[in-house]
């Protein structure tokens, strides 16, 4: 079974985590003629839930962003299709009158190329701002992957 008491909690930074988790599995007792080894279920279980709350936030943080950038294009494309409904009818409405009509269609293009600039602005702005978050947590990940590659090398 599992020491706990061994567990410092989140004080723990997730190289030092992988570390632990590494040492585990290499020190595994193997199963005769595989490759296979023996490990702790429930330490495995415990390491893994505190890796995963020790990654960093930025990654919510960019799936979030992610979630918010599609909702927001859904919204533009409601809100474009309620214009061009709403223009749509006002231009059945004033037919009848070729001026009015003229000046309808202009203001409906006018309003529709507004809401498509609109939601090309929207999701420009949140394509870069979680392209920078993602770039942001990949250099984290690269220094975290090679710290422990290195530690791993030390091991060895």
């Amino acid at each position: 079974m599992y020491d706990h008491k061994n567990i410092k909690g989140h004080e723990q930074d997730t190289a030092e985590l992988l570390d632990r988790m590494e040492n585990s599995v290499a020190t595994a007792r193997s199963l005769p003629f595989t490759d296979s080894c023996l490990v702790d279920k429930e330490e495995m279980i415990v390491l893994i839930g505190l890796i995963r709350d020790s990654l960093p936030s930025e990654l919510k943080q960019a799936k979030w962003l992610l979630e918010q950038n599609r909702q927001l294009i859904a919204e533009a494309r409601k809100e474009a299709e309620s214009i061009m409904r709403e223009a749509e009818s006002r231009m059945s409405s004033m037919i009848d009158e070729h001026e009015i009509t003229v000046q309808a269609r202009q203001q409906a293009a006018q309003t529709i190329e507004a809401a498509n600039n609109s939601a090309r602005q929207i999701r420009a702005g949140a394509i870069e701002y979680a392209r920078k978050r993602l770039a942001d947590l990949e250099e984290q990940l690269t220094e975290m992957l090679v710290m422990i590659q290195k530690n791993k090398k030390d091991l060895k």
